[in-house]
Parts: C-alpha cells; structure tokens; sequence
C-alpha cells in the first residue's frame, strides 16, 4: 500500500474510493494498493488536483515522509501491457503518430479513421 495526499478534491475521492482506497485519519491520506499507482497518477492529472503527492506507507506513517521513487519511464516506441484487476483483460499502450489535422477532424465527425503508425523504439546514442 502506498500513501495518496492532496488538497480535498470531492471527485478525486470518490475515484479513489472506487479503486480500493481507505482513508487514514491519522496520517491525513488515503491508501491505496501499489497496482493501482500509476492509474491513480493519471487521473489526479486528468482532474488537475493540486498538491498531489505519492509516498510509500511506512514513510507517512512514521512522519518521516519523502516522495516515492518515480517509476522509470518507458522507452519510446516500447509496447506496455498490464493485467486488469480482475485479470480478464490487458491493457495494451503502444506509441502512435498520426498527424494533427486527421486526429482532428476525426474527434469533429469529419472522418471515420485515422492512420497510425507505431513508432519504433528508440535507438541508443
């Protein structure tokens, strides 16, 4: 379990609720499984919740509290696959290039598809 803090955001509570979060009253955050981090990151930036800090269980509690070591990031063009919680789906994110205007028009109602193209890892220098 890892330690959630941020300013009160009515619907980022509800989210975390929904995701098996518990409130702890005494270190003032909610807990949330560490499977859950990285969604839980990405909606926090969805809703713009200000003062968003992640830290590991046992710093919090102990007052002690630093930030979690970031996740290293993926490497461009790398395919990521995860296990649903239920364990009947996998998400799967890969790098896409498409150009602006297609994108647009699409989200307009102009097109019914867009080109893609997978971008391919990136090479060492």
């Amino acid at each position: 379990m890892v330690k959630v803090s941020s300013r009160y955001d009515p619907k980022f509570a509800e989210y975390l609720k929904s995701v098996g979060g518990k409130w702890d009253p005494n270190a003032r955050a909610w807990e949330v499984p560490d499977d859950r981090v990285e969604e839980v990151e990405a909606k926090a930036k969805e809703l713009k919740v200000q003062g968003f800090r992640v830290e590991a269980a046992g710093q919090a509690a102990t007052g002690q509290a630093e930030k979690a070591p970031a996740k290293e990031a993926p490497a461009e063009g790398a395919i990521r696959m995860k296990l649903s919680k239920d364990g009947r789906f996998v998400l799967i994110s890969v790098d896409l290039l498409a150009f602006t205007e297609d994108v647009r028009q699409m989200l307009d109602g102009k097109r019914r598809s867009v080109r893609f193209r997978v971008l391919p890892p990136r090479r060492p220098t």
